[in-house]
């Protein structure tokens, strides 16, 4: 992980930094060239096998706007009823020792929590995620060999939308006369590129993947599919958002058997946590029986807002970049130091990898490095070569899980109308910089005339009180209603409603609407 011998920039730089962003689970390496210690110009390292040069806009928003964002949160901040006051690290220090006791909830993010913060939450009460929790290898193909398969299946995935760099091996696979096949709730990249598109809703999609499994059926492209994965190696990619939702089981019950029956090799895609934790939903579950919490990044924009007052009403310490709607719940509000202002080990991913993302970037005078900073408070040493042994390299290093098992098909969605909520071009972060936010400004409800008709909306949606502009797409599947994840109510820029203030079960990606 050296710097090109020649400079991929042509602005005047004094330092140039090589290191692995950890915005999304491709890893994808980069040059930072600096000046002052400030970047001036940032470049994916064509030595990357991963990214081969190129970085997605969400990583060079990440890595370079963040610390130049003029929204980011310095410092520690006390509510003391309506009013937030700055306070000295000293006195923070002193609350957290005295008021983070009892049972303690962490809920670790994807951005700020590196491996140190897993560790150290371990140590100091119930780990929690907000993204599906999966105990199991979530991959048996790295993303840069999906190229070598001639026939993929994308079962409501959409690598654009969330691991942004795989999509050009997908992409390189059709170019290679790969046979791609979409089954989706919305037409997006990968079913623009791909040869077959099958739009439905989540419980037809069950339906759909299961046919694949019976002995006889007249569906002409479910006949032919069969007839493939028996001749062709076959690589099957499954959403993440699949398993946060009632379909779980009845997903991975269909993989298993797939797997079994036709030897397809899967993926899965998104953000997922690869490593034992809990999931919100049991969370939401189990909320009085915590006395304390610690968050990371913005998870309450997921949990209820009944369950959003009762937290407040309790000691928590919130980690952030920005203001968020996390930051409105918390008692205690301390600027976080972003993956590139320090070292970053990033694990939270769908393609089984570790990466060593070394810092590039001079942590900002009031921004924490948190494991170190609760480990100060409380006395406790993280020493992450007990836990895993990490080498700086391109592709990380793979995570030694076990195999994916049989599981019961429980757990179902009633027929109706299903609400999908997930991100679409830009996450939440994004939104946080105006570059990013105005790639999709708008929290809109997205569905197909049918549907419309069903529902008797016409330019309007009421959702729990809450409501959204409707805009009628032939690219959502009939009896699905798309609203994107990534608002919520305090960002700076046109401001949307956090999926807690109008989804039943929030922190699940898909519920029939009632």
């Amino acid at each position: 992980m050296t710097p090109p011998s020649i400079p991929l920039t042509r602005k005047p730089f004094e330092e140039q930094v090589v290191s692995q962003c950890a915005g999304c689970g491709c890893g994808c390496g980069y040059v930072l060239y600096k000046a002052q210690g400030k970047p001036v110009d940032l470049y994916g390292h064509p030595a990357d096998p991963k990214g081969m040069g190129s970085l997605c806009s969400k990583g060079i928003t990440l890595v370079q706007e963040v610390a130049q964002n003029p929204f980011r949160l310095f410092g520690f901040y006390l509510w003391q009823g309506q009013e937030l006051l700055n306070i000295s690290q000293e006195r923070a220090k002193e609350l957290i020792k005295e008021r983070l006791k009892g049972k303690v909830a962490i809920v670790l993010d994807r951005h700020l929590s590196s491996l140190e913060e897993y560790l150290l939450a371990r140590q100091l009460g119930d780990v929690f995620v907000d993204a599906p929790v999966l105990g199991y290898n979530p991959s048996e193909v790295f993303f840069n060999q999906w190229q070598n398969y001639m026939l993929i299946i994308g079962w409501e995935v959409e690598p654009v939308f969330s691991e942004v760099m795989s999509m050009r091996y997908l992409v390189d696979a059709v170019e290679r006369s790969a046979h791609l096949v979409c089954v989706s709730s919305r037409y997006a990249t990968l079913c623009a590129k791909a040869k077959r598109q099958v739009l439905l809703n989540p419980i037809k999609q069950l339906s759909f993947m299961n046919s694949l499994l019976e002995p006889e059926h007249t569906d002409p492209l479910v006949v032919e599919l069969k007839k493939a994965m028996h001749f062709v190696k076959t690589l099957l990619l499954v959403g993440a958002d699949l398993l946060a939702s009632p379909l779980r089981n009845h997903v991975l019950s269909i993989l298993y058997k797939l797997k079994k029956r036709f030897g397809v090799d899967y993926s899965f895609v998104g953000d997922l946590m690869p490593l034992p934790a809990k999931e919100l939903r049991e969370l939401v579950d189990s909320i009085e029986d915590y006395d304390s919490f610690v968050f990371f990044g913005n998870p309450l924009v997921q949990l209820p807002q009944e369950v959003r007052e009762r937290i407040k009403e309790k000691f928590s310490v919130h980690f952030t970049l920005f203001p968020n709607l996390t930051s409105q719940y918390s008692t205690l509000v301390v600027g976080s130091a972003n993956f590139p202002e320090r070292d970053f080990i990033a694990y939270r991913n769908s393609f089984g990898r570790v990466y060593l993302c070394p810092q590039a970037i001079r942590k900002p005078e009031g921004a924490v490095v948190p494991y170190a900073f609760l480990g100060e408070v409380f006395g406790i040493e993280v020493k992450v070569e007990e836990f895993l042994k990490v080498e700086p390299g391109f592709e990380g290093a793979p995570l030694k899980l076990p195999s994916l098992e049989e599981q019961s098909a429980s757990g179902w969605l009633k027929e109706g109308t299903v609400l999908y909520t997930s991100n679409g071009l830009v996450d939440e972060l994004g939104h946080w910089n105006p570059w990013t936010h105005n790639i999709e400004r708008y929290q809109r409800a997205y569905m197909s005339e049918k549907t419309a008709g069903k529902l008797g909306v016409k330019n309007r949606l009421t959702l729990r009180g809450k409501e959204f502009e409707v805009v009628i797409t032939p690219n959502v599947a009939e009896d699905v209603v798309y609203v994107p994840l990534s608002f919520e109510e305090f960002q700076p820029f046109d401001p949307g409603h956090s999926v807690g203030s109008f989804a039943k079960e929030p922190y699940y990606r898909f519920e029939v609407l009632e």
